[in-house]
């Protein structure tokens, strides 16, 4: 049995590394139906390549194979988040580890079905669970008509409908037609506070702003929250997704994953050769667990638990954190 475990690891390795953007529930037990009934080789998988992979690995070792491609079979195999935002977590129960969240408006891939609960992925790729409360499901060719339509964002926003004031967070989505918002439920309304602007209005002032100033604008003084992506908390990788987001720049959702993107700016210990925007990246225990933003002169801008949120710090400050936070850089990199 310890030989099939390993070969069902090297698989999972081998085709789905991460487990945040890809499903490989897996296990071996015996089989309790039958006496000496060869043993189960069962679970759920969203890649395709592992499936087939287990599939030889059960003929070559005489297992019973019941394991699942997801999605398969789940009903409407789509989402909109109807919520001002969603909470995920990590498995389909109240106490397990909320890991991010998805915002009013955002069409996500529906993989699974667990009674009250959905497995998704999120725009980002992100893979969690979710209380299927928080979203409306149905047809792919209903979820694109409103990712169509749209095409607005929420800075704060609180919109006045016929059921009472909706709050959304900033990168909310809702269709804006003659100064009439649509909700993501059907609702209609007006904004009573905050604002609602097109995308494409939002990306040209981006365009215009250094990133770590589009930072402090739109989230300074926002709460720290692991798993958070507006306003109302935010991490520091939630953080800088957002911000490169407006100017239509897709990140992943972890520091460690956003590790991979852009180029790599060489390590300086004055910061000589870094731009505003380009990203700082800090580990702890070999593994890199913080980003931030360079605003430039020494300055950063990031979500930090020690920091109480969203904020500037001098880098080369003497606080003991900061001193810390030197010690641990272990790479910049600079997108667009």
């Amino acid at each position: 049995m310890d030989k099939v475990e390993r070969a069902v690891d090297d698989i999972r390795r081998k085709w789905v590394p991460d487990g945040r953007l890809g499903v490989f529930d897996i296990s071996i037990a015996p089989n309790v139906g039958a006496q000496h009934a060869a043993p189960l080789l069962s679970g759920v998988t969203s890649s395709r390549d592992a499936r087939d992979a287990l599939r030889r690995l059960a003929n070559e070792q005489e297992l019973v194979d019941i394991v699942q491609l997801i999605p398969d079979a789940v009903g409407d195999p789509a989402a909109i988040v109807t919520a001002a935002l969603a909470p995920l977590q990590s498995e389909p129960k109240i106490s397990a580890a909320r890991v991010s969240e998805v915002l009013h408006g955002e069409v996500l891939d529906v993989l699974e079905r667990r009674e009250e609960w959905l497995r998704i992925r999120a725009p980002d790729g992100y893979i969690a669970w979710l209380p299927a409360g928080y979203v409306a499901t149905g047809p792919a060719d209903w979820a694109e008509d409103w990712r169509e339509r749209a095409t607005a964002r929420s800075l704060s926003a609180d919109i006045l409908t016929t059921d009472g004031r909706r709050r959304l967070p900033t990168g909310a989505r809702v269709a804006l037609r003659r100064g009439v918002v649509e909700l993501a439920d059907g609702q209609r309304g007006a904004v009573a506070a905050g604002n609602i602007r097109r995308e494409q209005e939002l990306r040209a002032e981006a365009r215009h702003l250094a990133l770590p100033e589009l930072a402090q604008k739109w989230y300074a003084g926002a709460p720290y929250l692991w798993g958070g992506r507006t306003e109302w908390g935010i991490d520091c990788s939630g953080l800088v997704q957002a911000v490169y987001a407006a100017r239509d720049i897709k990140l992943p959702r972890d520091s460690d994953q956003q590790f991979g993107a852009g180029r790599e700016v060489a390590l300086a210990s004055d910061g000589a050769g870094y731009q505003a925007g380009d990203l700082l990246f800090f580990a702890e225990r070999g593994r890199v667990s913080h980003v931030a933003l360079w605003a430039g002169t020494g300055r950063i801008v990031h979500s930090a638990l020690s920091r109480g949120g969203v904020g500037g710090d001098n880098l080369f400050g003497d606080e003991p954190r900061m001193v810390r936070m030197r010690d641990n850089l272990v790479g910049v990199r600079r997108l667009g």
